[in-house]
């Protein structure tokens, strides 16, 4: 017996609307918690605004935390994406990859300040956020430090613990330098990124010295 094809209404499956849901429910926890914050997001609110009933919220997350967890991650593979999409197009100068990197992260929280809120200051202080934002901050340190030894020749790259010791630096500060930008925004994009770019060289210089101290 052949199984049975899901029940189609104007044209959508049930997968199809079921995936609908959920996606409003994720831009409600965004706009949520990237406007208001943790105690702006509560369910009953999350489903008011996705005009939702209560009962396809549980079809789609658990509980709370579990949403909260999906919209940061899922602005986090927004981020990886659009920044590994926009390196493969990028000059192959050290100078030009920085500021294809660094102007599109720049960009991707200038251009929507509620992604930017949420990976970056609404995860401070959200218990089920906290690891998520450790790792999240680790994988693209690595990312980081991956990219940096693709711009040294066979045998005079430094070592895999200097590259990623300085890489975990390099994006620490600018995650501190973004969330002091978002505060006041009064330095305009471009300013912002030629800072960062300039910083990133300057700081990236010393593996020369870091490569040193491992002979």
């Amino acid at each position: 017996m052949s199984s049975a094809s899901p029940r189609v209404y104007g044209g959508v499956d049930a997968d199809a609307r079921r995936a609908e849901r959920r996606a409003r429910l994720l831009e409600a926890g965004l706009d949520l918690l990237g406007t208001g914050g943790l105690q702006a997001t509560t369910l009953r609110k999350v489903c008011e605004h996705a005009g939702l009933a209560a009962r396809y919220f549980y079809e789609s997350f658990p509980d709370l935390d579990s949403l909260i967890v999906a919209v940061f991650d899922d602005i986090v593979e927004q981020l990886v994406r659009a920044g590994t999409e926009a390196l493969a197009d990028a000059p192959a100068d050290t100078r030009g990859r920085l500021r294809t990197g660094l102007g599109t992260a720049i960009d991707f929280i200038g251009d929507d300040p509620r992604k930017g809120h949420v990976v970056l200051t609404v995860a401070m202080g959200s218990p089920p956020l906290a690891e998520r934002r450790l790792s999240a901050g680790e994988r693209i340190a690595r990312l980081v430090a991956d990219r940096t030894r693709d711009a040294y020749g066979d045998g005079e790259a430094p070592s895999d613990r200097h590259l990623i010791l300085i890489s975990r630096f390099l994006v620490g500060g600018f995650a501190e330098t973004l969330t002091a930008w978002m505060r006041d925004p009064s330095t305009p994009r471009d300013r912002l990124l030629d800072e960062c770019v300039e910083l990133f060289l300057a700081t990236t210089s010393a593996l020369a010295t870091l490569r040193a101290s491992d002979s």
